[in-house]
């Protein structure tokens, strides 16, 4: 394990550095964004955020709350092969997002810049799986200019309170269910 953090954190391309249009001001602190709701969209609206950032030059990293898929998802495929660091659980259940929280506090706490995407961290906690109140403190503490985005179906009261962007994906009109995936657009 590389003892210095931004071998450990590597910028996603050391070769772009981040620009920033002069009507823009620089960000102060690192936002905390959630998306949730029973609607499609939470991690297309994330990857998005994800994609712009390292297109900026901005170290991103993405940790996904559930066991990877089988065959692997279009997301974590993408991911790859644009060279996005990303991590999913090593097991289902509270052990295995026990390990994963370790991960992104650890990331938290020496990443001083760039983008954490926590897909699913909510219902995580949700499910009982992760302590509201520990992952609550650990996101409200972030005092660094890295911004984190949190998803899930439900998010807790106590983390929406804290975040500076909650949106809510409803389901308006969806596929019925029996309807098979479709490559592409569903994984």
């Amino acid at each position: 394990m590389p003892t210095n953090p931004s071998e450990e954190f590597p910028r996603s391309d050391p070769a772009v550095t981040p620009d920033s249009p002069e009507q823009s001001a620089p960000a102060r602190k690192g936002m905390l964004v959630v998306y949730h709701g029973d609607g499609d969209g939470k991690e297309a609206a994330t990857l998005g955020v994800l994609f712009r950032a390292h297109g900026r030059g901005l170290p991103v990293r993405h940790m996904k709350f559930a066991t990877p898929s089988e065959p692997p998802s279009g997301d974590d495929l993408a991911l790859e092969r644009l060279g996005i660091s990303s991590h999913h659980m090593a097991q289902e259940g509270p052990e295995g997002a026990k390990g994963l929280w370790q991960k992104a506090v650890r990331h938290i706490s020496i990443v001083q810049e760039g983008v954490l995407v926590l897909d699913g961290l909510a219902d995580a906690v949700r499910e009982g799986w992760l302590s509201t109140e520990e992952a609550t403190t650990v996101l409200e503490q972030n005092d660094s200019l890295l911004h984190i985005i949190v998803t899930g179906r439900t998010a807790p009261s106590e983390l929406i309170e804290i975040a500076d962007l909650v949106s809510n994906m409803r389901a308006i009109k969806q596929r019925d269910a029996s309807s098979p995936a479709i490559v592409g657009i569903d994984y």
